[in-house]
């Protein structure tokens, strides 16, 4: 019996040393305004900045000293936002609806000071969908993105509620033509950043 303890302790040690984080992301979502050249004139498009808000899960893999390493999950529901187009310099007239969300997998790397930073990379897949025209549409688009923030954790012994401020860009962008698909379209459209507060509690 002793035995069976022992080695449930020797095994359970390491994962009781990492460290759980359970965050929420609050901010604004910024779009692109691509632009292409038709016949008609330069056909510009505009979604507006939409406020967005996600979850997420950390698993610390290294947590020594100052430096903090930990893998991540993260789901964000559902933004919808009004898009305009404008063609040859005309106004911009509403012509649908966008709409995003995503889940998320990545990697994030700490340095804990009395400002904590850090710098991560996150999978992303995006779900897009558009009502333009009257004409429903929807497609995937896989990318990575950087984090970056910068924050401050409450020192406590159990719980550490932490708090800061969060951007997000992603590495790859696809430009508006005139002879895109309807996939490729929506993606032309996809968001090009975030900023916005993250907070949770790490345990």
């Amino acid at each position: 019996m002793k035995k069976a303890i022992a080695l449930a302790l020797v095994l359970g040690a390491p994962l009781a040393a990492q460290s759980f984080e359970v965050g929420l992301f609050l901010g604004q979502q910024q779009y692109p305004s691509p632009q292409t050249n038709t016949p008609l004139g330069a056909l510009r498009m505009e979604t507006d900045s939409k406020t967005a808000y996600a979850v997420r899960f950390g698993y610390s893999v290294v947590d020594l000293g100052p430096a903090l390493f930990q893998i991540t999950a993260g789901y964000q529901p559902e933004v919808k936002a009004n898009t305009k187009g404008s063609l040859g310099g005309s106004p911009n007239v509403e012509v649908g609806t966008f709409k995003e969300d995503h889940w998320s997998a990545g990697a994030m790397f700490n340095f804990k000071a009395v400002v904590a930073v850090g710098a991560g990379l996150e999978f992303r897949s995006e779900k897009l969908s558009g009502d333009f025209g009257g004409t429903s549409d929807s497609t995937t688009y896989n990318r990575v993105w950087i984090r970056l923030n910068a924050g401050y954790a409450i020192p406590s012994p159990v719980v550490k509620p932490f708090f800061g401020l969060e951007v997000a860009f992603p590495l790859a962008k696809r430009d508006l033509e005139t002879n895109s698909s309807n996939a490729d379209f929506l993606k032309a459209l996809a968001p090009k950043s975030q900023i916005g507060i993250y907070a949770g509690i790490r345990f």
